[in-house]
């Protein structure tokens, strides 16, 4: 309960924030805007989509390719792919190479001895974090006004979901996927929750990050609303069946589907995520 109530406070990644990377932005140095870019990560392929265009993109993970699971497979047709290979980059003669915080260690490696640096980009772990990722891959493109406009938008969106109006008494929720699994505390999903005003009773259990919960004791802790991305409840693998389970059907409580996305590229889908939870907890 405390954190939630701490949460009725402007938030730090909406105002002050968003002032402080906006004035350091202001006070850098123009960076040379490279021609030919690489990336080995599909979050970085979907912002490198809306920050550049797109001829510069010499090559693109193959992920986003993938309808299953990139919102803008169908758009990328004729850019090169990759799988993380070093010698599918090599011959690309990329000016710059993007990748993940995990990918592909060995290929980075590689690239590296072969004199080709490669800019890794953390992965988020809060909300602030996706807007100085924006911010920090639009210095690095020559896209700085492109990156402070989604970084605004993202901010106001969220904005919106913390100034909808609450319930006096918080609702119970868990955010539930594919495998039974629940997501906990210190992750995107549990501040996005207390914004909204919930009470997740995952975080409540003492569970940081994503954890298996039996359904049996998913279905005693009585939730009132359970939070599914559109992307689990379509997911093609058995992993679906703990979703489509008869007694998640005849539970009781309010089922909310949110878009695809959060948990594989935050970055691009905050925005859309938090309008999203606000409409669906209105209703």
């Amino acid at each position: 309960m405390k954190a939630v109530a701490a949460y009725k406070k402007p938030i730090l990644f909406a105002m002050g924030f968003l002032l402080l990377i906006l004035s350091s932005v202001g006070y850098s140095q123009p960076q040379p805007q490279p021609q030919r870019i690489a990336s080995l990560n599909i979050c970085i392929d979907q912002l490198l989509w809306e920050l550049v265009p797109h001829e510069r993109l010499v090559s693109i993970s193959y992920l986003t390719a993938n309808p299953m699971w990139s919102p803008i497979a169908t758009q990328v047709n004729g850019i090169p792919l990759n799988h993380g290979l070093a010698e599918e980059i090599v011959p690309l003669t990329p000016d710059v190479i993007f990748a993940g915080e995990f990918d592909a260690p060995d290929a980075i490696a590689l690239l590296e001895r072969l004199g080709h640096p490669v800019t890794r980009l953390p992965l988020p772990r809060k909300l602030e974090d996706i807007n100085t990722q924006i911010l920090q891959l639009g210095e690095l493109v020559g896209a700085t006004e492109k990156a402070l406009s989604m970084t605004q938008r993202n901010s106001a969106q969220v904005a919106e979901l913390q100034a909808a109006q609450k319930p006096e008494q918080p609702l119970t929720a868990f955010w539930y996927s594919s495998n039974g699994v629940v997501i906990g505390d210190g992750t995107l999903e549990h501040e996005l929750m207390l914004l909204a005003g919930l009470r997740n009773l995952a975080a409540e259990r003492g569970m940081i990050g994503f954890n298996q919960l039996d359904l049996e004791l998913l279905l005693n802790a009585k939730p009132q609303i359970l939070i599914i991305e559109e992307s689990s409840a379509e997911a093609f693998s058995l992993a679906r069946e703990y979703l489509a389970h008869p007694a998640l059907a005849n539970a009781g409580f309010k089922i909310v589907r949110l878009p695809a996305g959060l948990s594989g590229c935050a970055a691009s889908v905050l925005g859309d995520v938090a309008i999203a939870l606000k409409q669906e907890l209105a209703k």
